[in-house]
């Protein structure tokens, strides 16, 4: 069997940017994440939130991430997203977890609309 968990359009406001300027004013990016659970999430079972991850308690802290950094480019933010997931949720699940991560941003540009980068295990 396979577990899974994915959190869609997860929005984040990030300083973001190549120039110092793009990065004086943050914007939003969507994430994208998806947990693979290595067996049967106890959460399945006990129907309990604290068995599982909260995504407002996520959202929170990947914010709380965010605010503290700044970005050139959404390759460097999603790999740091990335690591500050996999150091965080193990522990709180005591289960083996494989992490897929995509941040998607709208540049200010005419031929392109948008862009994202991913990563996973």
């Amino acid at each position: 069997m396979n577990y899974q968990l994915t959190l869609e359009k997860l929005n984040l406001l990030v300083k973001l940017g190549h120039s110092i300027e793009e990065r004086s004013l943050p914007q939003w990016v969507s994430v994208q994440i998806k947990f693979n659970f290595s067996r049967l999430p106890t959460a399945c079972i006990s129907d309990q939130l604290i068995d599982t991850i909260c995504y407002a308690t996520l959202a929170i802290e990947l914010q709380q991430f965010c605010d503290k950094h700044s970005f050139k480019l959404i390759e460097a933010l999603a790999y740091q997203l990335y690591q500050f997931l996999k150091k965080k949720l193990p522990k709180l699940l005591k289960i083996p977890i494989n992490i897929f991560i995509s941040v998607t941003k709208n540049p200010q540009l005419t031929k392109v609309k948008q862009s994202s980068f991913s990563i996973s295990d």
